[in-house]
């Protein structure tokens, strides 16, 4: 009976994800409690497992560390998991799909799927709403004391076209959910391609790939975009030089399909008005926010440099942040203005972000992180329908030199769902490994 609760709670805290990251949460919390009522326990023995205890492990002892620093002051405790620490609870999403018995891992596929459906059709949604969608949940427990509306591209004939955000917040936000699932449809089309399965199922792919890159494209996050591309890429190097799977014929088959899609945006470039909105931020035109990555950037290095083993402490970084771009404005006061007004929030780069606050371990062993996802992919012994789903796991870091989603928890609790599903097949893995070695 406990299972079955488990099993439930946890289908619902990853399809929730799509509409309401409270939901998300509060369903992972549950299904988290019934996990560990269950009499069996997975054993975590792979290389994923263990990183992730080191990464973790070493936030802690820079918060342990900062709170000695800071005199035994409990507010140290409490600024550090009111900002960056509050996530680690995220990483019970992990821990969590481990529950689930070898006989329901198809099961969890098609939960997964049905989530990528939900982003795909509110975000297609979204492209013709003047409003915000995420009120259809909001308004389900508070009254809304304003109507929040979407930013507004332009016209396509007669009809109306707005920035899609699906029910998410923030455009950022669904860019990186949709990152996760672009890979998915690209291979899922190829496989009904080279299963040569029915023109209907072939049919449907290709009409939801073509809807989620409507979607992608108008959501216009260019670091989900750049994330996405990677790991696309990632995925048909696999196919060609390890799977050895895509022909020649496959290659002029992929290629004019793109070639007909880049055909299609062109028209729409040059013929109206929102498309070409869209396209133009993409290479640079419009305004957009590059230079004010690097302002930031600047300011971050400095801290980094002052603190290179245990950071500046997670809670710190608004306020350390302030004072090391003061301290740029009076080395540079042609520029100060620029300073003054770009985000400061956090370092707009996963990377900068992790090692400023938690210090250079905590970079490397991000880095290491990224590296053993990459190998567990590159492992033949991942079925290709498991590497197809997970293969946005890879564009994640890529996303990241632009923008902070390790510190979007919106995002980040797909990141987990996804890295404990791999985790699944990396421990059956690890298990024939070591049952040879026994042998």
């Amino acid at each position: 009976m406990f299972y079955r609760i488990y099993r439930s709670f946890l289908a619902l805290s990853i399809i929730s994800c799509a509409l309401s990251v409270s939901l998300s949460q509060l369903f992972l919390l549950l299904s988290f409690v019934f996990f560990l009522f269950l009499p069996e326990k997975p054993n975590f023995k792979s290389p994923l497992v263990k990183i992730l205890f080191l990464f973790y492990a070493w936030q802690i002892v820079t918060v342990l560390y900062h709170f000695a620093g800071s005199g035994f002051d409990t507010l140290s405790i409490k600024h550090a998991f009111r900002d960056e620490m509050k996530d680690i609870f995220l990483v019970t999403a992990f821990v969590s799909v481990q529950g689930i018995k070898p006989e329901d891992r198809k099961y969890l596929y098609k939960t997964f799927f049905i989530f990528a459906l939900v982003i795909v059709f509110t975000g297609f949604v979204s492209i013709f709403s003047m409003t915000r969608l995420s009120r259809l949940i909001s308004d389900l427990y508070k009254t809304s004391a304003s109507w929040p509306y979407q930013h507004h591209y332009g016209k396509i004939t007669n009809i109306n076209i707005y920035l899609p955000i699906g029910l998410m917040n923030t455009h950022l936000t669904f860019g990186g959910l949709l990152a996760f699932i672009f890979p998915g449809f690209v291979f899922r089309l190829y496989d009904s391609w080279y299963k040569k399965e029915s023109i209907s199922k072939i049919s449907t792919n290709t009409i939801l790939l073509l809807l989620v890159s409507i979607v992608f494209l108008f959501n216009n996050a260019r670091s989900s975009l750049l994330g996405a591309l990677v790991s696309t890429i990632f995925g048909i190097y696999i196919l060609v030089f390890i799977d050895k799977d895509i022909s020649k014929k496959m290659l002029k088959r992929i290629g004019l399909f793109i070639l007909l899609i880049l055909i299609f945006v062109f028209v729409g470039y040059k013929t109206t008005s929102a498309v070409k909105r869209v396209v133009d931020p993409l290479f640079g035109g419009e305004k957009h926010t590059d230079s004010g990555r690097t302002f930031i950037w600047d300011s971050t290095f400095p801290l980094i440099e002052k603190n290179p083993i245990f950071g500046i402490g997670s809670g710190n970084y608004q306020k350390e942040i302030e004072i090391s771009r003061k301290e740029k404005e009076k080395e540079n006061k042609e520029l100060s203005f620029f300073y003054e007004v770009t985000q400061r929030g956090h370092a707009h780069n996963d990377y900068f972000h992790l090692t400023a606050v938690f210090g250079g371990p905590q970079g490397i062993l991000y880095l290491i992180l990224f590296g053993i996802i990459l190998f567990t992919l590159l492992n033949g012994n991942i079925p290709k329908k498991i590497r197809f789903m997970t293969y946005g796991l890879v564009g994640f870091f890529f996303s990241g030199l632009l923008q902070c989603y390790f510190q979007d928890d919106e995002v980040l609790i797909v990141f987990y769902f996804l890295l404990g599903y791999l985790n699944l097949y990396a421990e059956s893995e690890q298990k024939t490994i070591d049952s040879k070695i026994e042998g």
